[in-house]
């Protein structure tokens, strides 16, 4: 009862989202809150299927007990095995203990099958099966992974109802959920009031789940706060703290903080290991400081700590990317030696290393030797070769290994796609595009297009004089949901200006702040482009006023576009005002602007501005 008081007192201290939200959902009973999930529309799970199943259909207490303890811990192989054994322990006299029907739970969340598990446990509920802390602490995990934790915070209406108490692992899933939905604010300020009032004694093992929740959400600012928490509180941190933190740090390229917290834990006692290692090697590579990569492999061998398998990966990839394939080949051949064995992904980044270089049959050389070791090419593998194959031109070889995706038993992924699409774009191949697009792409309904496949197509129609034709497949995108992005809209604005549909390409940038975009200078180059084109110069500077004053500067680019407008529509003063200002900005005439230039130097046109221009730049 104590415990009960005091979480009420916490529901009414709380300031914050979080309770006042939830707490508007306590008096949901625990069918109301699960019965939004089963396994089909009908709220009523299949639980009589007749499947291949090895046991009797009249099972000892004995022989499910021990059935229930190994599901337990690995799952069951398939789903309707799992429901038939439900159905049996529902019919055993007397009733399992409640320690067996949180094994079943625990055996679907092994199984990922979280919806499933609440719709069992609200089973449980309502034919007044017995349930216990674990068993609501499971419904609690199932609702955070399945993105609906205020029904998890409901369940704590039917923890204190039950006469339970709710322990560290009810609250650190809770939290671990808050942090799941983006809510690591909510998440410490529950956290450190619950240690304020004494419902949590929070021990190492707690402060890691959650700061690796923060980390796995990218909040690392707030999980090196928890951190040091912690350490406040006299709680010390260990190895996988610091792991973790040194992991999240060097995703978000922190390196120089990583390598501090390094230098930290050693200082303190406490042993990185190769994960600590393998994630700054990662970072070190990310920024190509070979230096302080050779520095840490060999601070590892002199700690007695072996690269594994992930550490040659991460090298292996490291060199692959800057092209140095030779060097990729020695840490294979090293890896081997210390008794690892290349992977696929070993192999995939050893073929991409020698894609990047260009020498795509070497690439495939490496795609034999993985098949000769059986070790079985992934989607990536012959992504990686579909890839190289089309930057080569050489688009019909990929077309081969695209059609060989199916018989090695692979799905063509959205990449695969869009690689090819683009490989007949670049090689002039685009009315194939086309058709490759519409019959199949659009027609295969498990293929999701998203934004890189949308830009691929309208610049490739765009580029080809499909104009028309791109701007209805952009209307076709908007009405399916996918939102453009401002690369879209400059793409769609650039060839509808090329291609004579200078109206169609206005009103498009018109419309970009009723879209909730702010054109960039790609954006703004090209509409002075078009507006120069159309010999709307009044128009074309003040679009080039309009663009600094939204804090987007010019460039290069824009600077001779609108120069070369001003001498095709002979505005030559302001064309040597441009001159200079761009000169100021330290950029230099392209060799259009340049030959345009002294095309009109060369003329004999006597326009008072234009002799002061020959006298500028011929004296």
């Amino acid at each position: 009862m104590m415990m009960k008081r005091a979480f009420s007192t916490c529901i009414c201290r709380f300031n914050c989202r979080l309770l006042i939200t939830y707490g508007n959902h306590l008096s949901f009973s625990v069918y109301d809150f699960t019965s939004h999930f089963s396994t089909n529309p009908t709220n009523s799970i299949p639980f009589k299927p007749k499947p291949q199943f090895p046991y009797s259909s009249n099972p000892t207490h004995a022989q499910l007990q021990r059935l229930l303890l190994e599901k337990s811990k690995v799952g069951f192989d398939k789903l309707d095995d799992a429901l038939v054994v439900f159905d049996q322990m529902l019919h055993m006299k007397p009733l399992l203990p409640v320690i067996n029907f949180a094994q079943m739970l625990a055996a679907l969340v092994k199984m990922k099958q979280y919806s499933v598990a609440v719709s069992l446990f609200r089973d449980m509920s309502v034919q007044s099966i017995p349930v216990n802390i674990v068993t609501f602490n499971t419904a609690i995990n199932c609702f955070c992974h399945l993105n609906h934790v205020d029904y998890a915070f409901s369940l704590l209406a039917g923890i204190f109802k039950r006469g339970f108490i709710p322990d560290v692992v009810t609250y650190t899933t809770l939290i671990r959920g808050l942090i799941s939905q983006d809510n690591p604010a909510e998440a410490q300020l529950l956290f450190t009031n619950l240690i304020r009032l004494k419902a949590i004694k929070p021990d190492v093992v707690t402060y890691n789940t959650i700061i690796n929740g923060l980390c796995k959400r990218a909040h690392a600012s707030t999980a090196v706060t928890l951190f040091r928490y912690m350490e406040k509180k006299g709680c010390k941190p260990d190895t996988v703290t610091y792991s973790t933190l040194i992991d999240c740090l060097c995703k978000l390229r922190f390196v120089h903080k990583a390598l501090d917290l390094l230098h930290e834990m050693t200082d303190k006692g406490i042993p990185p290991n190769v994960i600590t290692y393998s994630s700054l090697i990662q970072g070190m590579c990310d920024f190509n400081r070979w230096q302080d990569v050779n520095l840490l492999l060999s601070e590892m061998n002199s700690r007695n700590i072996s690269p594994n398998v992930r550490t040659f990966n991460i090298l292996v990839d490291a060199y692959g990317k800057e092209g140095m394939v030779k060097d990729a080949e020695d840490v294979i051949e090293f890896m081997i030696q210390r008794g690892h064995y290349p992977n696929v992904v070993t192999y995939n980044s050893l073929m991409d290393g020698y894609c990047l270089r260009g020498e795509v049959e070497k690439a495939l050389a490496v795609l034999q030797t993985m098949k000769t070791k059986r070790i079985l090419p992934d989607t990536l593998s012959y992504n990686i070769l579909i890839n190289g194959y089309c930057k080569k031109l050489k688009v019909d070889r990929a077309l081969d290994f695209f059609q060989e995706m199916p018989y090695e038993g692979l799905k063509p992924t959205i990449e695969t796609y869009s690689t090819i699409l683009q490989g007949f774009f670049h090689t002039g191949r685009h009315v194939e595009a086309r058709i490759f697009f519409k019959e199949k792409m659009m027609l295969n309904k498990g293929l999701t297009l998203h934004i890189v496949t949308c830009r691929i197509l309208l610049h490739g129609l765009s580029e080809n004089g499909y104009a028309v034709e791109a701007l209805s497949f952009f209307h076709t995108m908007e009405r399916s949901g996918l939102i453009p992005d401002i690369h879209i809209y400059t793409i769609l604005i650039d060839g509808l200006s090329k291609n004579g549909h200078f109206e169609e390409a206005r009103s498009l940038f018109n419309n970009l702040p009723s879209k909730g975009l702010q054109p960039d200078v790609k954006t703004y180059t090209i509409m002075i482009q078009a507006f120069c084109h159309e010999g709307l110069f009044d128009e074309a500077n003040e679009l080039f006023v309009d663009m600094e004053a939204n804090n987007c500067l010019p460039n290069d680019v824009t600077y001779n576009t609108l120069i070369r407008g001003c001498f095709q529509n002979k505005k030559y003063n302001e064309a040597s005002a441009l001159i200079d200002e761009m000169r100021a900005h330290s950029f230099s005439a392209d060799a259009s602007t340049t030959s345009l230039l002294l095309d009109l130097l060369e003329s004999e046109e006597q326009d008072p501005a234009l002799l002061a221009l020959r006298k500028k730049y011929l004296t």
